[in-house]
């Protein structure tokens, strides 16, 4: 059955959109976008500390408001539109996210056609258009990758969407298509039913919200939610800041992010030990590569 065969029997209507930003020009063309798409949501609720109101309230949309928060804080600020939202469905969208046409609509549809679902779309590079995961199998790095799942999942390894005894999240290769029941999805682009969000702040640190999305899927799946990849749904993000950052930002960004995973591991029961091995394993790598390229730079 064709998705234009299962919208024929689906009303498409009734979705907010929440935000949490800082502002700025990615805002502007995400939320071009949504309007854009081959379904408009009904409401656009941008969530921004009041001190940096200035940066979206150029936003011109019928669809838009924008809500002011005394406090930053993605987790908090999304928080906040959840508790406004308006819909009985609601889609999580983090402010660098484009989404594809037809994007919206697949995934209200595989939404509404499985029971008690959260669903996410595939990830995409908006400059290069690859196929974006963590966490996958790579001919290329055969060898190493099979050592890393060996460590983070012992002889279980690799299995798809799933999230492993490191408490480190295992990817879906990009020749799967729709996926059921896995273990976490991506924070920056999910649909939710209403009834089924989280309306605190559950984040433990202040700061960027490093493996938040890990959080948020373990909390949402003790309600017995099933969180689902839709296959025939697309979102194109910015990753060229994570490959182009500089060696002191990645090791500032890599304490804070140990520090938040190593509060996940200890939450959900999983090994500390195959989590630090992991992340020293990581670690060197990524150093190696940036010797070589300073070298031959």
């Amino acid at each position: 059955m064709s998705i234009n065969d299962t919208l024929s029997g689906i009303d498409t209507s009734g979705v907010s959109v929440v935000i949490p930003t800082l502002g700025g020009e990615s805002l502007f063309k995400t939320v071009d976008y949504l309007n854009e798409g081959s379904m408009i949501p009904d409401e656009i609720l941008v969530c921004i500390p009041d001190d940096q109101f200035y940066r979206a309230e150029s936003l011109s949309h019928e669809n838009v408001r924008v809500i002011k928060t005394t406090f930053y804080g993605q987790v908090a600020q999304r928080a906040t539109g959840f508790q406004q939202a308006k819909n009985p469905w609601v889609l999580q969208l983090d402010d660098d996210i484009l989404l594809a046409k037809d994007c919206l609509e697949n995934l209200l549809v595989y939404a509404k056609t499985h029971d008690n679902s959260s669903v996410g779309p595939k990830l995409f590079d908006k400059e290069t258009s690859q196929y974006h995961s963590y966490m996958i199998p790579d001919k290329k790095q055969y060898l190493y990758k099979k050592m890393l799942f060996l460590v983070i999942n012992g002889m279980q390894g690799y299995v798809p969407g799933k999230i492993s005894k490191a408490g480190i999240n295992m990817g879906i290769p990009l020749g799967t298509e729709d996926c059921h029941n896995i273990e976490w999805l991506p924070g920056g682009c999910i649909l939710h039913r209403k009834d089924n969000l989280i309306l605190y702040n559950y984040y433990p640190f202040k700061g960027k919200a490093f493996a938040e999305d890990l959080y948020y899927s373990a909390l949402i799946r003790q309600r017995g939610v099933n969180l689902c990849r839709c296959g025939n749904a697309s979102c194109y993000v910015d990753f060229s800041h994570d490959i182009n950052t500089s060696m002191v930002n990645y090791v500032r960004s890599y304490l804070k992010n140990r520090v938040a995973l190593l509060e996940f591991v200890r939450r959900t029961d999983k090994s500390v030990f195959r989590l630090n091995v992991f992340l020293v394993l990581n670690v060197l790598q990524l150093f190696m590569k940036y010797l070589f390229k300073s070298r031959y730079n």
